[in-house]
């Protein structure tokens, strides 16, 4: 296989077929681009917050983590955001059909996800 000759931390190359780009045949064509990871780094994220931007031709995701600790009595921490991911909408599509197929895998394999956090805690044993 291709990966076998890969390098530690190095990603495969990811086949693609690119619309529009048709030979004589009317056969898609097969292409592979190469990607870097060697500048890539990881965020922890816990909290998104997701808009459109005022062209409407992008989705702005901000990104960041809350910690969820109460400073005082009616004191709430502030959300701490990081990162902010532009998208526009066909690539946000696909992240989102992309992250349903993960989240429906895992359900699968591991049982429903409960978004309550109150459910969470009484479906305990």
């Amino acid at each position: 296989m291709a990966d076998e000759s890969k390098t530690p931390g190095e990603t495969p190359p990811v086949t693609s077929t690119q619309p529009g780009a048709l030979p004589a045949g009317n056969q898609p064509v097969q292409i592979q681009i190469p990607i870097d990871v060697s500048k890539m780094s990881s965020v922890y994220c816990n909290f998104f917050r997701l808009s459109l931007s005022s062209s409407t031709e992008e989705v702005l995701m901000d990104i960041g983590m809350h910690t969820g600790i109460m400073p005082g009595p009616n004191a709430v921490e502030p959300i701490h955001l990081s990162h902010r991911i532009v998208l526009n909408p066909f690539v946000a599509k696909r992240l989102m059909e992309s992250l349903r197929q993960i989240v429906a895998r895992h359900e699968q394999a591991f049982g429903v996800l409960e978004l309550d956090p109150q459910r969470r805690l009484r479906g305990r044993p």
